[in-house]
């Protein structure tokens, strides 16, 4: 019901006016973004849902800094990603990139610079090139096969019928999901994006090939705003900094090694009494 209910009114605003992103093109052109990410107070609950997902989150990251997101199920990690993609916007508070509002930055110039890996990819009946080259219609051969050789994609489009030609269905059924996921990480790499949001981008892979894809990455991310949802070990290798959430807060933020120190130590977390 709720999701019917969301349907209408999507339908209600296109039928009613102008679109956000019709209202938002007139903004000033940002044509490449250094990928500084602030989040002040930043509030956002689900329509239907009486908790929220995100509860006064303050975040600062640093253009090129690499910040890995840990968490239980449910407690706003994966909500925080939509949030800096601008794929929400926030009951309360703000979400800024390079000092500007996201809502006041062109669509155009937030997908152009802002590569984005769902937990659960998306790919469409076409081609496997058509499929990567939404995310930068104008990639050259060379950039597809860079970014398919990072993202651990050239191994196996290579020996499919047709190669970058092949056929793919609906959502890609013809392929494993650790190969769909390698096809949306190659998508999101292939505009070269000063930020890159990654949600559990290796979770359907196994060791081997997941280990090969991070030592890609962590050589592709260098100087690129890079924060990712996971829960295997091997990602951590590519982060700078990690931060963990609970029940839509950050409770904990700061280099790598001292917060996975404060993970294998849980007493060290509890605040000293005084007296």
């Amino acid at each position: 019901m709720n999701q019917a209910i969301a349907a209408y009114k999507s339908l209600d605003q296109i039928l009613g006016g102008q679109s956000k992103e019709e209202s938002r093109a007139v903004q000033v052109e940002r044509e490449k973004l250094h990928g500084d990410i602030v989040l002040k107070h930043v509030n956002f609950t689900y329509e239907g849902m009486n908790d929220p997902s995100l509860n006064d989150v303050n975040l600062s990251i640093a253009a090129g800094e690499r910040i890995a997101i840990l968490g239980r199920i449910g407690s706003g990690k994966s909500t925080l990603l939509k949030m800096v993609a601008g794929l929400h916007e926030p009951d309360k508070g703000i979400v800024m990139v390079d000092n500007a509002d996201i809502r006041q930055i062109r669509p155009d110039d937030l997908r152009r610079n802002i590569g984005v890996v769902l937990q659960n990819p998306v790919l469409f009946s076409g081609s496997v090139r058509e499929n990567l080259m939404m995310g930068n219609p104008e990639a050259t051969d060379a950039d597809l096969l860079e970014a398919s050789k990072i993202a651990g994609a050239e191994s196996f489009i290579g020996i499919l019928p047709g190669g970058f030609d092949f056929p793919l269905g609906e959502r890609g059924e013809e392929l494993s999901a650790g190969m769909r996921q390698s096809l949306a990480i190659t998508r999101a790499l292939i505009s070269k994006p000063s930020v890159l949001l990654l949600d559990e981008p290796t979770a359907a892979m196994d060791a081997g090939t997941e280990q090969t894809i991070v030592k890609t990455l962590d050589e592709a991310t260098k100087g690129v705003t890079c924060l990712f949802v996971t829960h295997r070990g091997s990602m951590l290798q590519i982060a700078d900094r990690i931060i963990v959430m609970e029940e839509g807060r950050i409770v904990a933020d700061g280099p790598r090694d001292d917060i996975l120190k404060r993970l294998q130590n849980p007493a060290e977390q509890k605040p000293k009494q005084d007296g």
